[in-house]
């Protein structure tokens, strides 16, 4: 018996570093996987970040399990797995409630509450991650998100129930913000003035002071009927520039008009860029009755997929950015704030000929959706003016060479050229009738050399200059200006120009080998070139931004229409339809005529020294100028 406990004994003293260093070696393993799917959750590889997850947490131990659940928790929310996300955070606080996670658990459940649409829930849950006392970085996140929620209109008895089990003193004083801003959006300010009397100032984040102020100077207004916006926007992902600049035009329009009769609140989704997360956060502001319209996304595609998603629905969606045709076209509620491409070729082939009086018209265009979508309607309605292109050519992929495209455009100018009448001196000649008399033999005439034909070379031909082609369009693609500008004065073409709004970039228009040659250039354009900085706030690079004025003019339009009583989504929706002509600060609004939910005001922009001004716009079909317009 002792000898087999002393074999044991050995047994057990050679196995134990062996084990140890398999031990090691197993965790190792195990944190490379979690590095991996760390990686593969960062650059968005969610579905493979989850599958690793799972097999980790199948072979290891207890050591990780935590930060492996939080992963997988995290995965699961970017795959919109959402019940499977809260089982995740179920187990990290059922299974290790003092694990440093714990505060982003909180975090996680709270973006996943405002997805849904439950805001009270959501507040609920920053306030328990803030609770934590984290470090400043996390505080900072979770405050931005609290004000995000507090001000969607939170249900006062609601916010009294939280105060009754809340005892940490900065998350009661955050409350008491939320049930003041509450009762100043209901239009009760006094009620709003007593709440705010009751916040200990020493006891309130500094993050929150500047908002305190602001519902401090709102009890002294009069009473004010509140609306509720959805925004989506995205504020990461491929298109976050756009979006933030965007909101940045949004929050800037709000700030200049203090003094509305209404508060317009914005309730702010961020998409993240994708079609999925835009076809979920658009429902969910659907289902709130509180929210009378929807301004977003951004990019064509989500639009699309936005306005597929509520083509059913009566909530008003402005789309503020996309040109597509056929948009609106999915339902009476959709109301796009850009002109169509059908409506700027058709725009641009009218001012063409009715007002330019150009016959001779030649097209250069990109050969893809862009490019046809302008020229198809642009040709059309030459149609139905009764002429015809002279000359169509299309280029593919980034303009670098064009000299195929212009020297056919070339040839046809050439061919358009006046023939010479071989008799042309002889015309106009008196014969005496005496003359007749006498026989005339052709022996009586010199032999004249014959005109020879003139013979153009590629060497010669393009130094002179042609004006045969009255006109040309030139709808070009974003970022395809330098290309274009560079090229087309080396071809001598004597002509008026017609660009879209991609010609609108002064910084290369006003180069010296460029800017002489596109005098005159008429854009048909949906936005100014230029707007006078009048905002209350410092715009510096945002200034002439187009998104920045989009999201701002966006403001405009809702508070044009909002400035009444009994509003509702239809009421919003038929006044949006019925209005006739709005300026905004970039962009002018027009909806009248059919379709009545398409923006059919362009503007008419001419280049002429160095600068962009305006000669008017159209309104529907006319033609609104500040000139005289000859009959």
């Amino acid at each position: 018996m002792n000898k087999l406990k002393n074999w044991l004994g050995i047994v057990l003293i050679v196995a134990a570093p062996l084990l140890a260093h398999q031990s090691w070696f197993k965790n190792r393993s195990v944190k490379e996987q979690l590095k991996k799917a760390v990686v593969h959750y960062n650059e968005g590889r969610f579905a493979t970040a989850e599958t690793i997850l799972n097999k980790t947490l199948k072979q290891q131990g207890d050591n990780y399990k935590s930060v492996a659940w939080y992963l997988l928790m995290k995965a699961n929310y970017g795959l919109n797995k959402m019940e499977e996300s809260r089982e995740m955070a179920r187990n990290i606080l059922q299974s290790d409630p003092q694990s440093t996670y714990v505060k982003h658990v909180f975090s996680c459940l709270g973006d996943m509450f405002v997805d849904e649409g439950k805001y009270l829930a959501a507040l609920r849950m920053y306030l328990r991650a803030r609770a934590l006392q984290s470090d400043e970085l996390f505080l900072e996140k979770i405050d931005q998100r609290i004000m995000n929620t507090l001000k969607v209109n939170i249900s006062l008895p609601r916010v009294d129930e939280m105060l009754s089990v809340e005892f940490d003193l900065q998350n009661r004083s955050i409350l008491l913000l939320t049930k003041a801003y509450g009762a100043i959006y209901a239009g009760q300010p006094d009620d709003g003035a007593q709440t705010l009397s009751g916040i200990n100032i020493d006891n309130l984040p500094d993050r929150y002071f500047d908002f305190y102020e602001e519902l401090l100077l709102a009890t002294y207004r009069p009473p004010r009927e509140n609306i509720t916006i959805g925004v989506v926007l995205p504020l990461s992902g491929e298109y976050q520039s756009q979006g933030n600049l965007f909101l940045e035009g949004l929050k800037s329009a709000i700030q200049s008009q203090p003094d509305e009769l209404h508060n317009l609140s914005l309730v702010i989704y961020d998409n993240r860029s994708k079609g999925i997360e835009t076809i979920r956060v658009v429902k969910v502001l659907a289902k709130k009755q509180e929210i009378i319209a929807i301004v977003g996304p951004l990019n064509a595609g989500n639009a699309l997929i936005a306005a597929n998603s509520l083509s059913g629905s009566m909530i008003p969606l402005l789309i503020p950015t996309s040109v597509q045709n056929g948009l609106v076209t999915l339902g009476e509620n959709i109301l796009q704030l850009n002109s169509d491409e059908n409506t700027r070729g058709r725009f641009a082939a009218r001012y063409a000929v009715q007002k330019l009086g150009l016959k001779n018209i030649a097209v250069l265009a990109p050969a893809n959706e862009m490019g046809h979508n302008l020229v198809d309607s642009f040709c059309k309605e030459l149609d139905l003016l009764g002429q015809i292109p002279v000359k169509l050519e299309w280029y593919s992929d980034v303009p670098e060479d064009l000299r195929r495209q212009f020297r056919s455009i070339r040839k046809t100018a050439w061919e358009l050229m006046p023939k010479e009448d071989e008799y042309s001196e002889f015309l106009g000649l008196e014969i005496d009738s005496l003359d007749a008399l006498f026989t005339i033999s052709v022996d009586d005439f010199f032999d004249l050399p014959k005109d020879q034909e003139k013979v153009l070379s590629s060497k010669d031909s393009s130094k002179i200059s042609l004006d045969t082609i009255d006109g040309m369009y030139l709808p070009i693609s974003p970022n395809h200006l330098s290309y274009l500008a560079t090229q087309f004065p080396l071809y001598n073409l004597n002509t008026q120009v017609i660009g879209n709004e991609a010609w609108q970039n002064l910084e290369i228009l006003n180069q010296e080998n460029i800017g002489p040659h596109l005098s005159k250039m008429i854009v048909i354009s949906n936005r100014k070139k230029f707007v006078q900085n009048e905002l209350s706030v410092q715009v510096d690079y945002l200034n002439n931004n187009e998104f920045f004025f989009q999201g701002f003019d966006c403001v405009q339009l809702l508070s044009a229409v909002i400035n009444e009583d009994n509003l509702d989504r239809k009421t919003i929706l038929d006044r949006l339809n019925s209005m006739d002509e709005f300026h905004g600060m970039e962009r002018i609004f027009s909806f009248s005529g059919e379709p009545s939910n398409l923006n059919k005001a362009l503007q008419v922009l001419q280049y002429d020294q160095n600068n962009f001004s305006s000669l008017g716009f159209f309104k529907g079909d006319s033609l609104i100028t500040s000139f005289f317009q000859a009959p």
